[in-house]
């Protein structure tokens, strides 16, 4: 047992919270311990609880994808419309970690603000399918 385990372990002894009181209090901790580290760059937590560098670029496929998907044309200028809100909704909103799901809600949000309903409808079949 390492010496953080014990520690951990210690910490919980007595304090009669459930399994998933622990959990959500473990996650919680993991996020905040690991943003003292972190430089200022952003990042994306995975459904899986992996942490990953965010990649606006990955979000974009995204959108194009359920757009061609859906027989929905973006032209360049779409794009760069769609990148810029959600940057400027990332840096305004986020802290340096970023869930998945936060980020699908801003893009849905996004692409009904925008006026992209159609690319939006698409994009919440994609993401189901995934």
């Amino acid at each position: 047992m390492s010496d953080l385990t014990k520690i951990i372990i210690d910490y919980y002894q007595g304090k009669n919270l459930s399994i998933e009181e622990i959990a959500d209090e473990l996650d919680k901790a993991k996020i905040e311990v690991i943003e003292n580290f972190l430089d200022n760059k952003l990042y994306v937590k995975k459904r899986n609880g992996k942490i990953e560098l965010f990649d606006i670029d990955k979000i974009l496929r995204s959108i194009k994808n359920a757009a061609r998907d859906g027989n929905i044309d973006l032209n360049t200028s779409d794009i760069s419309i769609l990148k810029n809100d959600l940057m400027k909704m990332v840096e305004k909103n986020h802290k340096r970690i970023i869930p998945t799901a936060k980020i699908k809600e801003y893009v849905e949000n996004i692409l009904e603000e925008d006026g992209y309903k159609k690319v939006l409808e698409s994009y919440k079949s994609y993401i189901k399918s995934k």
